[in-house]
């Protein structure tokens, strides 16, 4: 067999996986290279989608600095040294810019008033144009926008949607675990009708339910709290997580269950003792869900949540970094990045377990 017939399967393979990686990972890649970029180069073309700044035709190193050309005459001229190839700019406000010079492989244009800015080219490899009011230091790359996140309550709010997440995870183990094993393993009446209603909750938009849950969490007066997202989003973890257990008890061998009966075992004992180690993958896939949910819920965080200290990290996100049409994107990129960490700390240090579980779930 050749050396092509043996990787002729992987090669296909690699086809449709690398273009389908490639658009997956794209917007990650996009999130955490525009958070460590300067603030001058978010809306620079040239060195999108890339992470440094785009290299000078001559030096071959990155451009370390934007010159800008002023909105008018200057009274006096102001020299500034501009080594070759670096970046120049020009006002917007430029209605017909005409270019007067090169440095580099970029162009220097001169003023709005249609002054014509005198511009000295040595031989060298510096030039001093007139007419340059000020540069801007390009730091590329920078922790700037992350510095930025420790003035607002970024960590604050990381703290309520850990908190949020893990509280709502504990209640929904505590009660879809009972809930799927009765419906999986007790007969009577009408279990399996029990079953598809449970997971039709599920199906409810949020967005219908959060007007009756707001009269739900007055009542109990736990409104502008996390208690009030404690209580709320087990509703619609619950309903799939019962449905999706459902599947991985019935799994069970009923052999095992009996010999545990046999052996003296009451129906707690051979839960605790018997069943769950044999469910455990499906139980971590369960609770996996429900704390990515939780984490991630935007519609009763802004509900129910008003002031800016409890707010959860999708809410304080969008409210805070985000003035009318102005939209903050590097400390948007930082914090879209930092707050990604947990849900991929869990997803990574349970994988296997939750590959597994997801498989049996699905044949099961």
């Amino acid at each position: 067999m050749g050396f092509w017939h043996r990787i002729r399967g992987h090669v296909t393979s690699w086809a449709f996986l690398v273009p389908f990686l490639a658009f997956a990972l794209f917007p990650f890649y996009w999130a955490i290279i525009t958070s460590f970029k300067a603030d001058a180069n978010l809306y620079d073309l040239r060195r999108n989608p890339f992470w440094f700044a785009k290299t000078d035709a001559v030096t071959h190193q990155p451009y370390h600095k934007d010159i800008i050309v002023p909105a008018s005459y200057p009274a006096a001229p102001i020299h500034w040294e501009i080594k070759q190839g670096d970046h120049t700019t020009r006002s917007d406000s430029e209605a017909n810019p005409k270019p007067i010079a090169r440095i580099g492989d970029q162009v220097v244009y001169s003023p709005v008033d249609g002054t014509l800015s005198q511009i000295e080219v040595p031989e060298g490899s510096t030039a001093r144009p007139v007419d340059v009011i000020g540069t801007i230091e390009v730091e590329n790359p920078t922790v700037t926008h992350y510095k930025f996140l420790a003035s607002t309550p970024f960590y604050r709010w990381m703290q309520v949607s850990l908190l949020t997440g893990l509280a709502v995870v504990i209640l929904t183990v505590l009660i879809a675990v009972p809930a799927a094993y009765a419906l999986a393993r007790l007969k009577f009446h009408g279990n399996r009708v029990i079953g598809i209603a449970i997971f039709l909750t599920y199906l409810i938009p949020p967005t219908i339910l959060f007007i009756p849950f707001s009269q739900f969490v007055g009542a109990l007066h736990v409104d502008n709290t996390i208690w009030s997202l404690i209580l709320s989003y087990p509703t619609f973890t619950i309903p799939f997580c019962t449905w999706l257990l459902m599947g991985f008890f019935r799994s069970v061998p009923k052999e095992i269950e009996e010999r545990a009966l046999l052996d003296g075992a009451t129906r707690m004992q051979m839960l605790r003792l018997v069943v769950i180690p044999v469910v455990l993958p499906g139980i971590l896939t369960a609770a996996i869900f429900a704390f990515t949910l939780s984490f991630q819920e935007y519609v009763y965080g802004l509900t129910f949540i008003s002031s800016t200290a409890n707010r959860t990290l999708p809410v304080g996100i969008s409210v805070e970094m985000v003035r009318g049409d102005v939209y903050f994107w590097g400390p948007l990129m930082a914090s879209a990045v930092l707050g990604s960490l947990p849900v991929v700390i869990v997803y990574g240090l349970s994988l296997d377990y939750f590959i597994s579980g997801m498989t049996t779930g699905a044949v099961k």
